[in-house]
Formats: C-alpha cells, sequence, structure tokens
C-alpha cells in the first residue's frame, strides 16, 4: 500500500484536468449559493436549461422528504415546495456530478462500488453540514455545504488515477476496499489543493480543502465553518461504519471547540443516518 499512493500521485501530475473541466452550471449555482439575496426568478433561470437538473428538482418535490400528497409537475411549484436554499443545493449536486464520473467504462468498472458511494458520501455531508450551520447559527449554511461538495474532491481524481494504473498494469486489479480507501485518504488533500487552484475555486473552499485534516484548528470565528465540515464528515463516517477511527481524534477536538454537548452529537449522528438515506432517494 505504502508505495500505491507515490504512484496515484505521480499520475494525477501527468494528467491533470483542465482548468474549463468544472462543470459551467456549477458555478453559476455556487453563485446563486453564495447571494442571500437569490431570488425565484434567478433560481428557475439558472437550472430550466439543464433537462438533468429539473428532473432532479420536480423527482425531489414528489419524494417522501417533501411531497404533501399532490404530485408536482411545475417547477415553479417545486422550488416553493423545497424553497430556494433547497433547490439550489441539489442542482449544485446534479451540475457537478460529472466530476464524479469517468470517461472510459472499464475504469468505471475497476472500482465500480467506489465511484457512487464517493458521490453519496459527499452529498450526505454536504447536505448535512448545511442543515447543522442553520440548526446551530454557526457559520453560513450556503459555505458549509459548498465545503462539504468539494473538500474531498481530490478523492474521485486519486480514483481516477487508480483506476487508470490498474487498467495499465501498474497497480493491482483487484485491491481491497481497504486499501483503496487509504490510498485516497493519504492523496486526496494534496490533489484537492492542486485541484481547487486549477478550477480556481473561492479561497474559502480551498482553505477548507487545505485544511479539514489538521490535527488542530484553533477556536476562532473564521475557523468555525471548519470545525462544523469536521465534525459533520466525522460522524458520517461512524454512521457508515462505528469501527472507523481515522478521523476521531480531528472530530473530537472539533466537537470540543464548538462546546457541542452529547445531545447534540447524538441528534446530528440521527441527522446524518437520514441524510444517507434522503441522499441515497435524491440521487
Amino acid at each position: 500500500m505504502d508505495h500505491l499512493a507515490p504512484l496515484v500521485l505521480g499520475h494525477f501530475s501527468r494528467n491533470r484536468p483542465a482548468p474549463t473541466s468544472f462543470p459551467a452550471l456549477a458555478v453559476q449555482i455556487m453563485d446563486l449559493l453564495n447571494d442571500p439575496d437569490v431570488d425565484l426568478k434567478r433560481v428557475l433561470k439558472a437550472i430550466a436549461p439543464d433537462p438533468a437538473v429539473s428532473l432532479h428538482i420536480l423527482r425531489a418535490a414528489n419524494s417522501p422528504w417533501y411531497s404533501r400528497g399532490t404530485e408536482v409537475l411545475d417547477m415553479r411549484i417545486a422550488v416553493m415546495v423545497i424553497g430556494l436554499r433547497g433547490v439550489s443545493e441539489i442542482a449544485a449536486g446534479v451540475a457537478a456530478r460529472s466530476l464524479f464520473d469517468v470517461s472510459l467504462r472499464v475504469e468505471y468498472e475497476v472500482f465500480e462500488d467506489r465511484w457512487r458511494h464517493l458521490f453519496l458520501d459527499t452529498m450526505a455531508v454536504a447536505f448535512g453540514a448545511s442543515q447543522f450551520a442553520f440548526e446551530q447559527q454557526v457559520g453560513r449554511a450556503d459555505r458549509v455545504f459548498l465545503g462539504g461538495m468539494f473538500h474531498d474532491i481530490g478523492k474521485c481524481m486519486a480514483l481516477r488515477s487508480l483506476a487508470a494504473l490498474s487498467i495499465a498494469g501498474e497497480a493491482p486489479p483487484d485491491l481491497p476496499v481497504r486499501v483503496v480507501d487509504e490510498v485516497l485518504e493519504r492523496t486526496h488533500v494534496e490533489i484537492g489543493c492542486v485541484l481547487h487552484q486549477l478550477w480556481r475555486l473561492p479561497a474559502h473552499l480551498a482553505e477548507l480543502c487545505r485544511d479539514h485534516h489538521l490535527p488542530a484548528v484553533p477556536d476562532a470565528p473564521e475557523h468555525m465553518d471548519l470545525h462544523l465540515l469536521r465534525v459533520v464528515s466525522g460522524i458520517h463516517r461512524l454512521v457508515l461504519d462505528p469501527l472507523d477511527t481515522r478521523c476521531l481524534e480531528e472530530t473530537r477536538q472539533s466537537v470540543q471547540t464548538m462546546r457541542l454537548g452529547r445531545r447534540a452529537v447524538r441528534l446530528l449522528s440521527h441527522e446524518m443516518t437520514d441524510q444517507v438515506a434522503r441522499v441515497a432517494g435524491l440521487f
């Protein structure tokens, strides 16, 4: 396993995506999320031209999480049912999903079970962080949502490189899941920082990507988004696997910094369990 991380980093360095590879619609949705005064007309104008986004919005409006018993067939009604923030978040997930796709079917098949899980995990953390920020009245829900989406973006690019190396015979084709996950853990921050620079993502998103695995983060107002993201991401890991203790210490440090009691942590754990089911249904 020790030799795989340098191979992945080397492959990524030789095969960096183009700056234009970031989805244009995702940029528009990010701008909407960052605008506290966004209105219904602007949201509809942004999402209407994309059938995939519109389909997901309508599907969400008719899902158990939002349905009010009457079938929703109109986008305006769907936005009113879900809310502007919810619609913008779902649209951002659909728009950015291409970053978790691969162009070659053979690459997808190498680690078929990991591609979808990466995307669903990302969206669960993003939705959970946004909701938790809103409930705790800490940080900004829009910023932590985007932080949840892009702090681990290096993992999907690392997985692409690992798949390509496997196809080329430079890495074993039948790596256990735990080994794949460990390689992604060792490489995703470095790769993610490069991607944030390539795509010119906002500075606060780049900082969340760079710092989210630091052993300790200062107790200061400017770091509250980071602490919140670390808590949500860490709880999400434990919801998926109670034996996954890789980020336990950093999660504990951020829980203590935010002065969260056991009840708040327990409620967040239940919330993340719900988010896992919700995201699987929405996407």
